[in-house]
């Protein structure tokens, strides 16, 4: 029996990635949350497409059989119709939108969801909010804590589908590697983070679960920049820092990209206590069929030229 899955933020990259997925999949029907016009859209990088992207977008889908559905996201009267009918509601929501979730939590309850997929598509937020130093995304992290809560307050299930670093935002040089640059990590490209979600959806032990997966990759700092080395063929310029030092640039740097999103993300992983990693691969035991981007694809088509573009912005 096939699932209705309703994706919302699905322009985003993850979001566009998890709804082809999704029409691509023989177990799920496929539905997009759209905000009414002239509602307020939040992004990572602070670049979204614009509306005759987005419109393009949507009818090609519509095209596959998807069903767009619009409403005011932050009234429940209209959101319950919206989502009646959804047995799961994916949530593709930027960092800097964590709050928008809220409204969503209810309605689906009231629309008899039956899980709820919050958008925690990086850490492992129930340990990252405990962290010592405050930084935005320490206080994003207790927030999605917290939607946890009110999830299971709710009475829907969940999966939470942590993904660890994307790659594409760290790769500036020179190149912050948190300590040694030994320990593993998963990394996981956007688009690999949104392909990877309707197949943990149909895997039974998602239900419920917290589910780190390293879409993309499961590897060091070290053995994925002398992975960049040798698909460059030069040297990556890179600056080892412990989480002083990283602090300590924190402290200095002007508002934006760097201060309020990367450094507090490194800083993050820098603090991370040995016994307790932050990433983990779920789908190399659990999906092993599926494949992220190969290493030499993702450097060529995501990588550098996400790389090339926050060395211009930042």
């Amino acid at each position: 029996m096939t699932k209705t899955v309703t994706v919302f933020a699905a322009s985003g990259t993850a979001g566009q990635a998890c709804v082809n997925e999704l029409i691509a999949h023989p177990d799920f029907d496929v539905q997009v949350l759209q905000r009414k016009p002239g509602q307020q859209e939040k992004s990572s990088s602070g670049m979204t497409l614009a509306d005759e992207e987005k419109k393009k977008i949507r009818d090609d889908w519509a095209s596959k059989g998807v069903k767009i559905v619009e409403a005011d996201v932050t009234d429940h009267i209209e959101l319950i119709p919206a989502l009646t009918g959804t047995d799961y509601l994916v949530s593709c929501v930027p960092i800097f939108a964590t709050e928008s979730q809220y409204p969503l939590i209810f309605a689906a309850r009231e629309a008899g969801v039956e899980r709820f997929v919050p958008s925690e598509f990086g850490y492992i937020y129930e340990w990252e909010q405990f962290w010592p130093t405050a930084h935005p995304h320490r206080t994003m992290a207790r927030q999605k804590a917290f939607i946890r809560r009110c999830i299971e307050l709710a009475g829907l299930d969940y999966t939470v589908i942590s993904a660890g670093l994307w790659p594409e935002y760290y790769m500036v040089e020179p190149v912050l590697v948190p300590g040694d640059g030994e320990r593993k990590v998963s990394w996981s490209c956007g688009q690999d983070v949104g392909r990877i979600i309707p197949h943990v959806l149909a895997h039974p032990l998602s239900r419920n679960a917290q589910t780190p997966v390293a879409a993309t990759a499961y590897l060091s700092w070290n053995e994925l920049l002398d992975a960049r080395e040798a698909h460059l063929g030069r040297k990556i310029e890179r600056q080892y820092c412990s989480a002083e030092q990283l602090r300590d640039m924190f402290a200095k740097a002007e508002p934006g990209f760097l201060r309020d999103v990367l450094l507090p993300i490194a800083i993050a992983g820098a603090e991370c206590p040995e016994g307790m990693p932050l990433w983990a691969n779920w789908n190399g035991t659990h999906l092993p069929d599926f494949k992220g981007t190969p290493l030499n694809e993702a450097f060529d088509n995501i990588i550098e030229p996400s790389a090339k573009m926050m060395t211009e912005m930042l």
